[in-house]
């Protein structure tokens, strides 16, 4: 193998195990919560979509209460923390799935409340309007890259049965996330995909979770998906 490829392959297991620890970490926080709350889901996000203020407040109760959970953690609180919450003074851009696009973030998240724990990752949260059941991960933080999704950023859904599943095709695009593919023969609109083939669609990489933790290529099931991730 050659000495580009050695340092891909070694990337590569460094992204799968800050991932692993990352679900690890959530996972147990969420169960944790479930218990003590008899609940995350009724309790603090009761609707996927919502535009009630009361919402709003219930999706900062909830972030308060899951940053308990992680000790030694600190809190961002200025406008665009979720882009450089871990000591980078100027905000990152994050890229999609095949790298060639920039992702779309903005009115999805709560941009001015993230959590960055004793090791740098990142905990960010889906804004009540577009993605209310939603969690982010940047599992190396933002001021290590690649900063892409699928690689080091993933993106988890609650559902009503307090589960943690693969992020949901609601909430829509916004203006501007989807541009057309000429590969597709005509404008993409999934906002939870995982593939090669979508390089206009800025919401891609949001879906990768899945295949990330089976270890399967979202585009050929019979190969690894940390060890071909795109270039």
């Amino acid at each position: 193998m050659t000495l580009p490829g050695l340092i891909a392959n070694h990337r590569n297991q460094e992204l799968q195990t800050r991932f692993k620890k990352a679900y690890s970490i959530l996972w147990n926080v969420h169960m944790r919560m479930v218990g003590d709350y008899d609940g995350v889901y009724q309790n603090f996000i009761t609707a996927d979509l919502s535009t009630d203020s009361a919402l709003t407040e219930k999706k900062y109760e909830y972030i308060e209460a899951f940053k308990k959970y992680l000790a030694g953690s600190r809190f961002c609180t200025y406008e665009k923390s979720y882009l450089s919450c871990s000591d980078k003074s100027t905000p990152i851009t994050y890229k999609t799935y095949t790298g060639n696009k920039d992702a779309y973030f903005s009115t999805d998240v709560v941009s001015d409340r993230a959590i960055v724990t004793n090791d740098g990752m990142c905990f960010f949260f889906g804004s009540t309007t577009y993605r209310n059941a939603r969690i982010y991960i940047d599992t190396n933080g933002t001021g290590k890259g690649p900063n892409r999704l699928g690689f080091d950023v993933f993106t988890f859904d609650i559902d009503s049965n307090d589960k943690i599943i693969t992020p949901k095709n609601i909430g829509g695009g916004s203006a501007g996330s989807y541009e057309d593919d000429e590969e597709l023969g005509g404008s993409v609109g999934a906002v939870n995909v995982c593939t090669v083939k979508e390089k206009a669609n800025r919401y891609n990489g949001f879906g990768c979770m899945q295949f990330a933790l089976i270890d399967k290529n979202p585009d050929n099931e019979n190969l690894s998906y940390w060890k071909n991730l795109p270039k």
